[in-house]
């Protein structure tokens, strides 16, 4: 059963400091496991509310749609609070959100506000998202001079990301005087760190050889191991090589598959994401003959009501599988199995909401049921909502937000 949450005014008693610090601690840790329903009956004890770090898991757990139904709205006001209390997780939060314009209206000196005041906390993740915000110029002219200032104290911590990109302004001069030098210095320490990103960059430095001695065989290395980690750009050039032979034997077979793959990794679009969606699994469902007719036993337990039945049979009345296509027996039988609470049927609603196959196409309706979906656990299903969200208006999201909550409260 989903836990209610609000943000109310209370009289809750805190608990002691060390207390509270061991109750976040273990909501934590139980996000990182996966038990996101149990982290939030932790997290919502009347003791934790005015704990800045529960409330920012309690945006986090919102934003992500994790345990309860995705919900900008509620995900902002708990990052409120939480910045409120001193987060600095929350007011990093709060400036990414600002800054997209996604969750919230875009508002760049809001969105530097927060940024800077998490920065400022010493934490290196938060003070790279403010370099990365100053770089691209979030509502304004870039400054990369001031992210070359940021990214240099993240990167004096460790921070691989900021590493990287502290490298790519050296290397292109932005911010910084050119210094190629110190460009393979930084990508050459996250590269042996694991950084993909700069694996990828160091390996083009030492295919094009202007700074250094051109080295194919070292760059198809460089290459390989950013590729095993799905980075792009390096799916991309490792094909490359195995078209031209630079480094390795032509194998034209072999480009193509990396091309394929780093047409993939390009995913996270709603477009590539239905592409690669595939017929919902469902453990409860036996092998299917769909050549074979309609089972007078399956036609019998799907009238009967069996959310299982009704979700195989609809695919065959939409599909024509095994019996006289019918797809308006086949939609309504897959509404009722989701309507049962089946995640496979509501995944496959939202799908063919967002598809526009066999129901007009309406992504409010496809978040709807894909968000239903992804509280289920049904594989693919939040990546695909979260794919719709990024489609959609900020009205609209809202909108459909509202109706994810309504057809909960109707399903208890």
């Amino acid at each position: 059963m989903l836990l209610s949450l609000t943000l109310a005014a209370g009289t809750a008693q805190a608990q002691p400091a060390a207390d509270a610090d061991e109750a976040v601690a273990r909501a934590a840790s139980t996000i990182e496991q996966g038990y996101y329903g149990d982290a939030l009956q932790q997290l919502a004890s009347p003791g934790l509310r005015d704990v800045a770090e529960a409330q920012a898991l309690l945006g986090d757990l919102y934003l992500r749609g994790l345990g309860v139904p995705q919900n900008f709205g509620t995900a902002m006001d708990y990052y409120r609070r939480a910045a409120g209390l001193g987060s600095a997780a929350g007011q990093n939060a709060l400036g990414r959100a600002y800054a997209e314009g996604q969750a919230i209206p875009r508002d760049a000196q809001r969105a530097f506000e927060y940024l800077t005041e998490a920065a400022m906390s010493g934490v290196p993740g938060y003070q790279s998202d403010l370099a990365r915000a100053l770089e691209t110029g979030v509502g304004g002219e870039p400054r990369p001079d001031e992210a070359a200032s940021w990214y240099q104290r993240a990167a004096e911590q460790g921070d691989l990301d900021a590493m990287t990109s502290l490298g790519v302004l050296y290397l292109e001069g932005r911010g910084v005087e050119r210094d190629a030098d110190r460009a393979i210095e930084l990508f050459a320490q996250a590269s042996e760190a694991g950084d993909a990103r700069a694996q990828n960059n160091l390996g083009l430095i030492y295919v094009r050889g202007e700074d250094v001695e051109r080295d194919y065989d070292l760059a198809f290395e460089l290459f390989s191991v950013a590729a095993e980690q799905g980075q792009r750009e390096a799916l991309t050039n490792l094909s490359v090589m195995y078209a031209s032979g630079f480094g390795v034997d032509v194998d034209e077979a072999q480009s193509v598959r990396l091309l394929e793959q780093a047409r993939r990794a390009r995913g996270l679009t709603l477009s590539t994401l239905l592409e690669q969606v595939g017929f919902p699994y469902d453990a409860r469902l036996a092998e299917q003959d769909w050549s074979m007719p309609l089972s007078p036993a399956n036609e019998q337990a799907a009238r009967g009501g069996d959310p299982v039945a009704l979700y195989l049979t609809a695919l065959r009345y939409l599909n024509g599988a095994g019996v006289r296509q019918d797809i308006p027996v086949g939609v309504e039988r897959m509404q009722r199995a989701a309507d049962l609470g089946m995640g496979t049927a509501q995944f496959m609603l939202g799908l063919m909401y967002a598809h526009g196959r066999n129901l007009p196409q309406d992504y409010g309706h496809a978040y709807v049921w894909t968000s239903r979906a992804a509280l289920a656990a049904v594989p693919g299903a939040a990546e695909v909502r979260d794919a719709l969200a990024a489609e959609m208006g900020a009205a609209q999201l809202r909108q459909a937000q509202q109706r994810v909550a309504a057809s909960l409260d109707r399903a208890q």
